[in-house]
């Protein structure tokens, strides 16, 4: 299954809140201080970080169900 990588803490604990599945979450390579984050990339993630961040939902193709 592919992943998406969040960047932001506050939008990961916002998504986790919706119901969206944590992976894992690993050291960010060029500044070992900061976290990503790891989502399964799903329809329901695509909409919720449309939803969050004010912007339109576009159908991503590599998303599964």
């Amino acid at each position: 299954m592919n992943m998406k990588l969040i960047y932001k803490k506050n939008l990961m604990v916002d998504l986790v809140k919706l119901g969206n599945d944590l992976e894992y979450s690993s050291r960010n390579r060029k500044n070992s201080k900061y976290q990503v984050f790891f989502f399964p990339h799903t329809k329901k993630l695509d909409m919720d970080i449309a939803f969050l961040t004010g912007k339109e939902y576009v159908p991503d193709e590599r998303a599964v169900e």
